[in-house]
């Protein structure tokens, strides 16, 4: 799957329906920040299909990013709700790595309540402060896409999302782009994921290269 086409798409439907936040990414745009309707974030998340968490819920906590998603732990249905702020974004040619905190994580079992899982959480043995520990209940075997991980934080590597390593246009802009442009802070206003930019025109040569290769 092409995830740049349908980041596009989706956040085009969502402008071609609301033609006033045309003027408002303008404004932020002028304040060197990348604008994204979290709508636009909604409406790509929950696309049918797939077998990645359910009912998706995205809002503005600012600063943080709150999450909430219908999980399947070995076969026991779990709601999670959490809000997420990030520390850090690094992106290089074929590198996207950002770092995140998880904080106020809530976790409550749908089915399966006299199960394993919903006696640990009703008991309070899980420490939900520091949902880095939770990874060892999956037997030592982290997601690829989590390189490290502690307490509330965690280090994401979304190269190791197959769909975007192997995403031409991503990686391609990837080696344009941030040769000369990093993103220097990321939060949530009123309805607005908020990336801010930080020009770098250092990097102008090797940026020209990406584009004529």
């Amino acid at each position: 799957m092409a995830i740049i086409p349908n980041v596009v798409k989706s956040a085009g439907r969502y402008v071609t329906r609301h033609p006033r936040v045309v003027g408002e990414i303008a404004r932020y745009a002028l304040q060197r920040r990348l604008a994204i309707p979290l709508d636009s974030l909604r409406y790509f998340a929950n696309q049918p299909g797939g077998t990645g968490p359910k009912d998706i819920v995205l809002s503005a906590k600012s600063p943080a990013l709150g999450v909430g998603a219908t999980l399947d732990a070995m076969g026991t249905m779990v709601r999670v709700d959490a809000n997420v702020y990030v520390d850090h974004v690094h992106a290089g040619p074929g590198e996207l790595r950002v770092t995140i905190r998880v904080k106020d994580l809530k976790a409550s079992v749908l089915n399966n309540l006299d199960g394993n899982l919903a006696k640990l959480l009703k008991s309070g043995v899980l420490n939900l402060a520091k949902p880095a520990s939770l990874l060892s209940m999956m037997g030592g075997k982290k997601p690829a896409l989590i390189v490290e991980a502690k307490d509330d934080m965690f280090v994401l590597d979304l190269m190791q999302v197959k769909s975007l390593a192997r995403d031409s246009r991503l990686q391609k802009a990837l080696a344009t782009l941030s040769p000369v442009l990093a993103v220097s802070d990321v939060r949530t206003e009123g309805d607005t994921l908020l990336l801010a930019l930080k020009a770098s025109p250092k990097g102008f040569r090797e940026a020209l290269a990406a584009i004529r290769s």
